[in-house]
Formats: structure tokens, C-alpha cells, sequence
């Protein structure tokens, strides 16, 4: 038994041998190893040297490689340099000599923008003078598809695609100093015409408006007199004509703005701010909005007394304005009384409710032979849902009995918007806007794409319009 298992280990190990014999001649064309041992008593250490031979083709393939590296070196090398050279062509700064010609792209930029940085700051620090800009454009589609495009008792927003304000607002503050601005698009069109308008005339001669043009100046009394003198925005109102630094909560303008109250005066104004909780404006002026009309045997007069809490968080306006306006008709006196009130509840934080109620009333043969009246009421809900998303919803009714604000048709109109606006990340001034919108009235006024009949040049109007816009808001 021990003979037989010895011998089945024998050949066990011979056909192991056999295989790895087989295994080196196959391989020999591929390497060769030679193993030398140096042995040496001193010491008694033993060294072993291990030497590896490539073969001629392996040997071929290496160096092969090693050129194709070394070319793909030189030639990041050749484009690293050429990318440096770039970069110093288009680097952003002014030519390194003062008064030096620029020689590069970057040095022609650098130099531009150097000139613009010495513009603003001689402006801001020598002048005090100080420049921004806003830029309101979008599309609106209204639902009754009018054949005018026209969106009925509404100021500056119409159907299509539109340019609703370009505003370029100038400044400089101080002792002495003024206010200009300068709109341009729908709201310019809207604002050259009367107060009491439908939007009807397209942007055409009217297409720039100097909306705000008047000198300052604060006299060293108490806290400070502050007056202006030329043409500037009315004070009635909650919404007004958007400057870069005061939008309002809603893109389109409610109904008190477009049909009850004024938009421009041209006179004098003097304001004091008796302390943190009472402050006080008066004026005189020719009237509303036309600064050429003849006022018809003397100005307006204007006031505004505004009362609030230190925190702002509760406050309350009074605005009232009184005299002449109608042409040939001194003893015809228009008068109006506006209050508006403003509260942040501290219980729900983000919160803003907002009301306002309007009356006015103008003597003389106004429509019809007599006088007219006109009142309505705007409330505001306004909810921060983040610092860059808010939701503001206005309801609002106008009444106007007499029809001397709404193209001679005695009616009550009545309206809710619902406006998002969302301020765009890393891109500080910039708002974009989605707002729905339904007029309603309880006479039919609302102009749709129904047929013309060609004879009486009339269609069939209808109660309600709804409208859907999406506008972009850029102010800096």
C-alpha cells in the first residue's frame, strides 16, 4: 500500500513538473531570467541580484511609447504656454503705466470700466448725484381677445407683448438738489394723456414722458423744511409710477389709480417731519395732471398728514386736494379725500393688509350738465412666503354714478388680482411676475372680438374681462 501511494505521488509531481516545463518554453520568446547569487562570508550576508531581459519586439513597443509621451508632453506644454498668453490678453485690468495706450482686449475692457467707475464715483462723491434705472417689459393676453387690444379701465397694460415702462431715474441729494424721471413705453403713452382714460391711444408721439422734474431744497428749520418745486407725482394714492427703489404690490394698476385720482401735478411743496410719529405735507399746484391747462382763477391746493407707530408696523394717510378744473369754469371746484391705512401685524410675521378709500367730487357742468362724484375702495392682502416669493391679492369696487370716469357710462366696476412675484436668485433687482386679473361691471362696457356691425360701428360688449401676464422687472 505505502509502494502504491509513494508511486501515485511520484507521478502526480512528474506531471506538475511536466506542465511548468511546458509552461517556460512557451513563455521563452517573451522573457528570460537569470538569477545570479553572490554569496560572501564576511559578515555573513547574502546578496541575491534578480535581472529581467525584454525581449527585441518588447523592447521596440517600450520605446514607441515613450516617444508618443514624450510628444503629448511638449504638446500640453505648447498649450499651457498659449493659455497663459490668453489669459493675459484678456485679463480686465487698465494698462499698468498710467496714461499708457491699452494693447490687449482686457486693457480696453479694463479701461472702459476704470472711465465708468471715475464717472460714478465723481457723480456720488464731487456731485452727489446719483443714477438708476428700471426696466418693466412682459405679455398679457386677455381672454375677450378685443379687436383694439385694448384692456378696458386699465392704465398701462394692454394685450400682446409690451414695453410697459422704461424709467430713468436721477438724482442728486443735498441742500439743493432735484429728482428727474424719465419713463418711456406704455406708461409714458398712458401718462400724457387725462386721468379718466381706457388706454386708447397707442404708443406713438407720446412715447417718452418727463414724469417727474422738480428741484429740492431743505431749509434749516427744526428738523428740516423740505420743499420741491416743478412737476412731480401726486400724493394721492396707494400705488404709484414704479421707480427703481418703490414697486408696487401688483404689476397692473387697480381702478382708483387709473379712474379716480390724478397721476402729475406742476407746483410748489413743502414737507416737515414733526417727530417719529407725525409728519405733515403742503402745496399748491395747477390742478390735475395737465401743467398746461390754465387752471381756470387759481391753484390746488394739496395736503397729507401721515400718522404712525416708531416700528412703522401701524400708519395711516390722509391726502385731500381741492380747487379748480375745468376750463372756463373758476367757480367749478374739484375736490377729493383719500385715506390710506397700513398694518404688519407682529402676530403673523410676513403679513402687510392694506386699505384704502377715496372720495371726490367736482362741481359745474362736469356730464351731462352737472356736477359728478366718484368714490371706491382697494383693500390689499400681501404675504412674504419667503424673502424672495410673495403673493399679493387686491379686491377692489369703484363706484361712478355719473359716469364722469368711465367714458360717460354710470356704472360700478368692481375687480381681484392675484399677483406672484419672485425675485430671481443671485441677481439682485431682478422680479419676474405672474398675475391673473377679473374686471367686472354691471353695465356692459367690456370690448371683446365680437362682430363690428359696419353701419353703426358697434359690437355687443360684455360684462367681465379676464386677463393672464407674465411680465420681467429689472431695476438697479
Amino acid at each position: 500500500m505505502d509502494r502504491r501511494k509513494t508511486t501515485r505521488v511520484a507521478a502526480r509531481l512528474h506531471l506538475i513538473a511536466g506542465v511548468a516545463v511546458i509552461g517556460l518554453l512557451c513563455n521563452a520568446n517573451a522573457w528570460a531570467e537569470t538569477t545570479t547569487t553572490k554569496t560572501t562570508k564576511h559578515h555573513h550576508k547574502t546578496v541575491t541580484t534578480t535581472t529581467v531581459v525584454a525581449s527585441a519586439s518588447e523592447q521596440q513597443r517600450l520605446d514607441a511609447l515613450s516617444g508618443q509621451v514624450s510628444n503629448l508632453q511638449k504638446q500640453t506644454d505648447d498649450t499651457t504656454s498659449e493659455v497663459k498668453k490668453i489669459e493675459q490678453a484678456i485679463t480686465v485690468a487698465p494698462p499698468a503705466v498710467a496714461g499708457a495706450k491699452p494693447a490687449t482686449i482686457g486693457e480696453h475692457v479694463g479701461l472702459v470700466e476704470k472711465d465708468v467707475s471715475d464717472i460714478k464715483k465723481n457723480l456720488s462723491e464731487n456731485l452727489g448725484i446719483s443714477v438708476h434705472a428700471l426696466v418693466d417689459a412682459g405679455y398679457e393676453h386677455n381672454f375677450n381677445q378685443p379687436n383694439s387690444n385694448v384692456n378696458v379701465y386699465r392704465a398701462w397694460d394692454e394685450d400682446g407683448f409690451q414695453l410697459t415702462q422704461g424709467n430713468l431715474h436721477i438724482e442728486r441729494d443735498g441742500t439743493v438738489g432735484f429728482v428727474t424721471d424719465l419713463n418711456f413705453g406704455q406708461v409714458a403713452n398712458s401718462i400724457s394723456t387725462a386721468t379718466h382714460y381706457s388706454n386708447t391711444s397707442h404708443v406713438g408721439s407720446q412715447w417718452f414722458d418727463p414724469t417727474q422734474y422738480y428741484l429740492t431744497y431743505t431749509a434749516p428749520i427744526g428738523s428740516g423744511i423740505s420743499f420741491q418745486a416743478g412737476r412731480f407725482a401726486t400724493m394721492m394714492g396707494a400705488e404709484t409710477i414704479n421707480t427703481y427703489n418703490n414697486l408696487n404690490f401688483n404689476e397692473s394698476r387697480g381702478l382708483l389709480f387709473t379712474l379716480g385720482e390724478p397721476l402729475t401735478h406742476t407746483g410748489i411743496r413743502a414737507g416737515y417731519t414733526f417727530n417719529d410719529y407725525v409728519s405733515a405735507t403742503v402745496g399748491l399746484n395747477n390742478g390735475w395732471d395737465d401743467p398746461a391747462a390754465a387752471n381756470n382763477g387759481g391753484p390746488n391746493y394739496e395736503g397729507a398728514l401721515t400718522l404712525n407707530t416708531k416700528d412703522k408696523s401701524l400708519s395711516f394717510v390722509l391726502n385731500s386736494m381741492w380747487g379748480p378744473n375745468l376750463l372756463g369754469k373758476s367757480n367749478s371746484n374739484l375736490g377729493t379725500i383719500d385715506g390710506i391705512a397700513t398694518w404688519k401685524p407682529s402676530f403673523v410675521s410676513n403679513l402687510t393688509l392694506q386699505t384704502e378709500y377715496l372720495y371726490a367730487s367736482e362741481e359745474g357742468p362736469v356730464i351731462n350738465g352737472h356736477s359728478a362724484s366718484w368714490q371706491g375702495l382697494a383693500q390689499y392682502l400681501v404675504y412674504d412666503f419667503t424673502p424672495s416669493l410673495e403673493s399679493a391679492t387686491r379686491g377692489e369696487f369703484f363706484q361712478d354714478k355719473d359716469g364722469a370716469r368711465t367714458t360717460g357710462t354710470g356704472q360700478t366696476v368692481w375687480e381681484i388680482t392675484q399677483t406672484l412675484s419672485y425675485k430671481i436668485p443671485e441677481v439682485t433687482g431682478l422680479v419676474a411676475r405672474l398675475e391673473y386679473r377679473h374686471d367686472n361691471s354691471d353695465e356692459n362696457v367690456f370690448t371683446n372680438n365680437n362682430f363690428v356691425n359696419p353701419v353703426t360701428g358697434t359690437q355687443h360688449l360684455w360684462h367681465g374681462q379676464d386677463t393672464l401676464g407674465a411680465n420681467v422687472i429689472y431695476a438697479f
